[in-house]
């Protein structure tokens, strides 16, 4: 089976899940004996690298911005054809790409079957934002887009929900994100980050690896509650390092002014962005991987802090919270008390942290592997090929 993977995949982009995942489900797709290709909707500029992309056909990308970018030339249809040959189905990846969108009305008239994964972008929350562009694009591009696809993927039940409530979607089915499984092992060939004198005379270090996006993340609520622990008590040794891109230049002067006002310039570090095995790194550095989110797909992040034996804090909203209780980890509601709670009842079990980090391992690896989550979405490319055919 041929299947063409469609999403805004960015160059050396190691430290948001969107790409992540992408690649999680085409390198392990070629793996089990799928013929995979990959086609990024971003410019050649912000392209992928085949380094990272072995087994999987990349095709060439976008030379430049279209100007006109809902719509796009014929030429694609028979470019793909020659560098990959006709898909069995297409895989696009994210929600208003228009490039995505276009694409798909000319593979509907080529009779190429698609389906979609929104990775969250369909959820009530990220429709809330930028709602007015979102309502206008809907009703112009986005639900034709659904509508003409021959199933959505929902990476939880939850989103599932959702989707079908706010779209009337009928044809869906759930198959979550994976991990890759040297992560199981690669504390026995990494050391944990330095920290320098950030770590010192520190009984708890919290950690956050990923985007940073202050609203979504939910990094508001999470320093109100820092701030309210480091009120209450001297004593009580809690620090919080960030490693990630700022989202907007707006998240950034957000992200510093709010660290600042809640006093927390000696509590909150922000590291920037690693990659590879730096990345991994900080992973290992913190006790507690922390994911306060008001609205989530499924977070990459979360899943490789617990395959690293890293316990975590989230909100339900991340649609992690069975799994993340079921690792031994905490659930909170995405409110700065409850979190503050949460926090201090992590804190009176600090010396469980470890035992508890490798229950989370031993979770994601006898049940979220990228191999058999491959193989569970291959089933369903299998039955949506079949419908098709018919």
């Amino acid at each position: 089976m041929r299947i063409l993977h469609i999403g805004p995949v960015k160059m050396n982009d190691g430290a948001t899940g969107l790409t992540q995942s992408i690649r999680g489900f085409a390198l392990s797709q070629a793996e089990i004996g799928l013929e995979v290709g990959l086609l990024s909707s971003l410019p050649v500029s912000q392209g992928v690298s085949k380094k990272q992309w072995s087994g999987v056909c990349m095709l060439s990308g976008l030379r430049k911005r279209h100007r006109n970018p809902w719509f796009i030339s014929r030429d694609w249809i028979s470019r793909i054809r020659k560098e990959f040959g006709t898909p069995d189905i297409v895989h696009f990846h994210s929600t208003y790409v228009p490039f995505n969108i276009a694409l798909a009305r000319r593979c509907g008239r080529a009779g190429w079957p698609y389906i979609i994964t929104a990775h969250g972008g369909m959820r009530k929350v990220a429709q809330s934002i930028r709602k007015t562009k979102k309502t206008v694009a809907n009703i112009l591009f986005f639900r034709s887009y659904i509508k003409h696809a021959e199933a959505i993927h929902a990476l939880c039940y939850k989103e599932a929900e959702e989707i079908r409530s706010r779209f009337s979607v009928e044809r869906m089915f759930i198959v979550c994100n994976g991990v890759d499984e040297r992560l199981f092992n690669i504390e026995e060939k990494l050391k944990p980050a330095k920290l320098g004198s950030f770590s010192n005379k520190t009984d708890l270090m919290l950690g956050f690896v990923g985007r940073v996006d202050v609203y979504v993340k939910g990094f508001d609520l999470l320093f109100k509650a820092l701030s309210e622990l480091k009120s209450r008590s001297n004593s009580f040794s809690c620090r919080l390092f960030v490693v990630g891109p700022f989202h907007t230049k707006k998240d950034e002067q957000r992200f510093n002014s709010t660290v600042e006002s809640c006093g927390l310039n000696d509590v909150v570090k922000y590291l920037g962005p690693k990659y590879d095995d730096d990345k991994w790194r900080h992973f290992l550095a913190c006790d507690v991987f922390v994911h306060t989110s008001r609205t989530e797909g499924i977070p990459m992040a979360v899943m490789e802090a617990m395959s690293l034996g890293c316990p975590c804090l989230v909100t339900p909203q991340t649609n992690m919270a069975d799994v993340v209780r079921e690792g031994g980890g905490w659930v909170t509601e995405p409110n700065p008390e409850s979190i503050a709670e949460t926090i201090e009842s992590i804190y009176e079990k600090k010396d469980l942290l470890k035992v508890l980090g490798q229950r989370s391992r031993e979770l994601m690896r006898a049940r979220f592997t990228w191999r058999q989550i491959a193989e569970q979405l291959a089933q369903e490319y299998v039955k949506i090929s079949q419908r098709t055919v018919k």
